[in-house]
């Protein structure tokens, strides 16, 4: 009896004992959470928000289970196959084929090699797997490696430019259109250099598989982003949130409610969606860890599940499309300052210069007179037709208190109608609206800093905005004040 008794006992202890590791997934399909336990060799359904039950049998080869430790992390990418995923084992090369169609889990490589890539990004490039970057042997890499499934084994890419430092628990994101790389915000670390400091690195680097060559896009210039990504700690980059569209960034705050930042990285735009109506308040967005997820990605879906121990509060459920939000979100600028001859007011400019010399031309060939009187054609521009109303407005007030120590920031702020906005907010636009009026005025008087900032006289603190001398004379005629 006792015997019977034990084995009913080992019967009921045996998924926890055996249980794990586990492969966690969205399904594309049915949008519901599902895992692979390595132990049981099950495949599980999560029901209710809590409890994980076996829907069927996985088969998985000896080769496949028999290097894979109980701590293991998985890293999943749906294939353009329905039903097939390809699984990475975290901190190894070991590569995996998961086909829910016929249950089965299958290893493709025969790799030994093993430790210099744990956190690195794994893509599927034109069907074939690619990894870059990473950590291991105490020092982050730039490595990019693809999988050769002739041999089985991993292969590096060799390349050539601007190499990133590192790439490791940053933002990168591979672009088929364009057949690139892109990561931005990059970790470096080496033992050996600097006592084995982690360092932060702003830069935005883009790779072409085409030539094999990087090179440097530029560095985080915007303010609010800059700030963003220097307080994101490196613990909570583990799991990276690209849709495939956008990356996506929960900012540590205390604004009350969520904010959602989504980081275009075809063109580098930002959008910042505020959930004022609170509606994604309860949505584990912070929770992404590895080994117990609350949440589960598939592209732009993402299931939220929240589990309550609180009688007086529900088990949530939430399936969320990214995509969706992003369209309800507010254009705030670049991730960096684009080159002045990339710049809308530029390109207005060759616009305005090109039909100008097309009209002319049209005016020299189809006029009347005689060949030997030839009209010249003179374009008188408009009056401050350099500027739009804003900035009429600004150099109107600025010249006008050019003896009264310019303007302080609370005056600009009203001018440029941003008065009721956050301080973070109003301190962006204000920067960048002056920033376009030098660049225009840089442009036409060959005056760099014509709009200087200096502290005001009463109190060192406040900042005040000022015309520089040598502009006043071109701002009076060009506005005709």
């Amino acid at each position: 009896m006792i015997r019977l008794y034990f084995t009913i006992l080992c019967c009921l202890l045996s998924p926890l004992v055996y249980g794990g590791p586990f492969v966690h997934f969205l399904n594309p399909i049915t949008k519901q959470a599902n895992r692979i336990d390595f132990g049981t060799k099950s495949y599980q359904t999560l029901i209710d928000k809590k409890h994980w039950v076996e829907t069927g049998a996985i088969t998985i080869d000896s080769f496949s289970i028999s290097e894979i430790r109980k701590e293991s992390e998985f890293k999943t990418i749906a294939t353009n196959i329905p039903n097939q995923f390809i699984l990475f084992l975290e901190c190894t090369n070991q590569v995996f084929s998961l086909d829910l169609n016929t249950k089965t889990i299958a290893r493709l490589d025969r790799t030994y090699f093993r430790g210099d890539n744990c956190g690195s990004y794994s893509f599927i490039r034109k069907g074939q797997y690619y990894q870059v970057g990473g950590y291991g042997f105490w020092k982050t890499n730039n490595h990019i490696t693809y999988f050769d499934p002739q041999i089985k084994e991993w292969e590096g890419v060799s390349v050539s430019g601007d190499v990133p430092t590192a790439i490791y628990r940053g933002y990168t994101a591979y672009l088929p259109e364009q057949d690139k790389l892109i990561t931005i915000s990059n970790f470096s670390n080496d033992i050996s250099q600097n006592f084995g400091s982690l360092d932060l690195m702003n830069d935005i680097f883009e790779f072409s598989f085409s030539t094999r060559t990087w090179r440097k896009v530029g560095q985080i210039s915007h303010p609010y982003l800059k700030e963003v990504f220097s307080k994101l700690p490196i613990d909570s980059r583990v799991r990276v949130l690209y849709t495939g569209k956008y990356f996506v960034l929960f900012p540590l705050g205390s604004k009350g409610h969520v904010t959602i930042i989504f980081v275009d990285p075809r063109d580098l735009r930002i959008y910042e969606y505020e959930d004022i109506n609170m509606e994604l308040s309860r949505f584990p967005f912070f929770s992404m860890t590895v080994e117990k997820p609350n949440i589960f990605l598939n592209n732009e879906w993402v299931l939220g599940t929240k589990y309550s121990n609180d009688m007086h509060l529900a088990n949530e459920s939430k399936l969320v499309n990214l995509h969706e939000i992003a369209k309800k979100a507010t254009f705030i600028g670049y991730l960096t300052d684009k080159p002045w001859y990339q710049s809308n007011w530029f390109y207005a400019v060759l616009a305005l210069v090109f039909i100008g010399s097309l009209y002319a031309l049209l005016r020299k060939y189809t006029r009347k007179s005689e060949p030997s009187k030839p009209d010249v054609l003179t374009i008188t521009p408009q009056i401050g037709s350099h500027f739009d109303e804003i900035q009429r407005q600004l150099l109107t007030h600025f010249y006008h208190h050019s003896t009264q120590e310019g303007l302080d920031v609370v005056q600009v702020n009203e001018i440029l109608g941003i008065n009721q906005l956050g301080p973070d907010t109003q301190r962006f636009r204000r920067s960048l609206a002056i920033k376009e009026l030098n660049s225009k005025l840089a442009l036409l008087t060959g005056e760099k800093n014509a709009i200087i900032r200096v502290s005001s006289p009463l109190d060192k603190r406040q900042k005040r905005y000022q015309l520089h001398d040598h502009i006043k004379a071109f701002v009076k005629k060009e506005l005709s004040l």
